[in-house]
C-alpha cells in the first residue's frame, strides 16, 4: 500500500518505517484452515461461481471447485494444481487474491459449461 492512502498504516521500528495492512490486528486474516477456506468460498460465490463444495478437518480444509480443480489449505497456504498438472501455491493470508487466481483457471470450463 503507499502511505496516505485509505487503510495504510506505517510501523516504526528500529528506526525502519514499514507501510502496509495490518490485517491481523482487525482480523481479516484467517485464523484457520477452514476460515481462509470459508473466505475463499466467499469471493467466489460473489463473483458468480457456483457449486461449490468446502470441507474441513483441524488442520486442513479443501474446496472442490470443478472436477479435477480443488484447492487445498494447509500450513497457511492454499495449494492446488493447474490445468497442466503444475503445483500451483498462494498465501492463505490472501483469499481474494487466490480467488482472483482461480476464477481466471475456472472460468473458462464454467462457461463452456
Amino acid at each position: 500500500m503507499v502511505a496516505g492512502t485509505p487503510g495504510a498504516r506505517e510501523i516504526a521500528w528500529k528506526g525502519t518505517c514499514f507501510v502496509g495492512t495490518l490485517s491481523w490486528i482487525d482480523s481479516s486474516v484467517p485464523a484457520s484452515p477452514a476460515q481462509a477456506i470459508s473466505m475463499l468460498h466467499s469471493y467466489l460465490a460473489a463473483a458468480g461461481m457456483r457449486r461449490l463444495y468446502p470441507a474441513n478437518h483441524t488442520t486442513v480444509a479443501s474446496l472442490s471447485i470443478r472436477q479435477g480443480l480443488t484447492v487445498w489449505c494447509i500450513g497457511g497456504t492454499f495449494r492446488w494444481r493447474d490445468d497442466l498438472g503444475q503445483p500451483v501455491t498462494h498465501p492463505a493470508a490472501d483469499p481474494e487474491g487466490a480467488a482472483r487466481r482461480l476464477n481466471g483457471i475456472a472460468a473458462p470450463l464454467r462457461a463452456a459449461a
